[in-house]
């Protein structure tokens, strides 16, 4: 499983629908549950933007199911969609918070619309960006919507949904939970959900203790950023010049299988004996390429990670926490030092509530932006029937400021890196050169080869 803009994935040619969730006004209820802070934030800071304003966000996933029936998808679809109530959810934003309205399981259809058969791929693709663009968004309702592609090979499902109400891990349950359907094998187990959530990380962080200590890793980030390039002192930036001011911009991607199966698994086993894991061990390679192609000492960067305890580990949702990633590199370092440094730096990361951004940002009393991300996601280890190797993570294009986003997800295939970074040339040849660092530096390890001492740094691109 790979992540990947949709503008720039495959997809079929064939026979397009479109599936759109539908229920009557008058079946909606107010609810009393509280949302998750992220998701409240998320709503009152779209609500609070100049009307028509439009820069889509959405996440989705693509996934086949074979040789079905129309009718038989949009059953499966349905019920899918019913058994998760955060899906028959909204919030309201008012002047205080948010409010939440609820439908009934049995309030909600799927509305099909007909599109067309189209001989190329990319029409597609281009009709299913163009509708998602449309369709998804915080503040409306429904905030997932389906596409889905019928060819000689059977069909593909395409997913678009608001970031309010899925995160990655979310991404990846949704194809085998979707075959499971069609299957015959799912079962409404009742249990957490994510409208439950809010509540239980609300009154856990409210249990937290507020001592300085627990600021203080973010603070010593905040503060060597502005030392090194930022007088406002705002999060780490990537250590390249990016040819981009504050002002957003379009943003592009890039993508490489960094590792493939085998060489993961070696690569996974170098790790460990270097006293870390997998995750460890791709960030030390981020500290070694910072160091090699930038001169840094440091590898200063915040860190995305799925915060689900483990009760909500089944749970799809919006789930996710920042967390201050600092790791020593300089020129002399090598694998297997940096792994142990790495791994250290893991092990200070609490999972659970108390790391979304909200929390942060209110703990810290200042607005935090990330601008240079890291995120790593094992699929094989998602809750439930894992993902098949073909299917595939999306987003939406999306225009950012100068900002630079990595995400790397381990698969049954190995290791695939993906990047958003400004569509500037020198962003484009900086990240470039960025990643065939890492790249380098993760096959050296695969290999079983101890790291060179780092040689000091090529010239940037200006």
């Amino acid at each position: 499983m790979e992540f990947t803009e949709l503008g720039d994935s495959t997809v079929p040619a064939g026979r397009l629908t479109f599936w759109t969730p539908s229920a009557p006004a008058s079946a909606w209820a107010d609810d009393p549950r509280v949302p998750t802070l992220v998701h409240e934030h998320h709503v009152r800071a779209a609500a609070a933007r100049e009307p028509g304003y439009v820069n889509p966000a959405w996440i989705g996933v693509s996934f086949g199911v074979g040789r079905i029936g129309r009718h038989q998808v949009g059953s499966a679809l349905s019920a899918w969609l019913r058994r998760h109530e955060h899906l028959r959810s909204r919030l309201v934003p008012t002047r205080e918070g948010c409010e939440r309205r609820v439908l009934p399981a049995d309030a909600v259809t799927l509305r099909r619309e007909e599109v067309g058969v189209f001989a190329d791929g990319a029409s597609v693709r281009r009709q299913i960006e163009a509708f998602f663009d449309r369709s998804v968004g915080p503040l409306d309702w429904p905030q997932l919507v389906f596409a889905t592609v019928e060819d000689a090979s059977g069909v593909t499902v395409v997913a678009g949904a608001d970031h309010g109400v899925a995160d990655g891990c979310t991404l990846a349950m949704i194809p085998g939970q979707i075959r499971d359907v069609l299957a015959g094998r799912a079962v409404a187990v009742p249990g957490p959900n994510f409208l439950g959530f809010g509540a239980e990380e609300r009154d856990l962080v409210d249990r937290l203790p507020m001592g300085p200590e627990h600021a203080d890793h973010w603070r010593t980030l905040l503060r060597d950023a502005r030392d090194a390039r930022d007088a406002r002192g705002d999060t780490p930036a990537f250590p390249l010049p990016l040819g981009s001011s504050g002002t957003p911009l379009a943003q592009c991607s890039a993508y490489r299988r960094l590792l493939d199966a085998p060489a993961t698994a070696r690569f996974a086993a170098a790790s460990r004996a270097a006293g870390g894991t997998t995750a460890a061990g791709l960030l030390a390679c981020l500290a070694l390429a910072t160091a090699q192609v930038a001169g840094e000492r440091h590898l200063s960067v915040v860190s995305l990670a799925n915060s689900r305890p483990d009760q909500w580990r089944a749970v799809p949702g919006w789930i996710v926490g920042l967390h201050p990633v600092r790791i020593p590199a300089s020129p002399g370092s090598d694998f297997a030092g940096t792994v142990a440094l790495a791994a250290a730096e893991l092990r200070r990361r609490s999972a659970g509530p108390g790391s979304s951004l909200p929390h942060i940002s209110r703990m810290l009393c200042r607005e935090i932006r990330p601008r240079f991300v890291v995120c790593y996601q094992d699929v094989r280890r998602v809750a439930g029937t894992p993902p098949e190797p073909d299917d595939m993570m999306l987003r939406s294009r999306i225009h950012g400021p100068a900002e630079v986003y990595v995400w790397l997800t381990r698969g049954a295939r190995g290791v695939h890196l993906s990047t958003r970074f400004p569509d500037t040339p020198t962003a484009r040849a900086n990240v470039e050169r960025f990643v065939l660092a890492a790249a380098h530096a993760a096959a050296r390890a695969a290999d079983g080869c101890r790291a060179e001492a780092v040689p000091a740094p090529a010239r940037p691109a200006a």
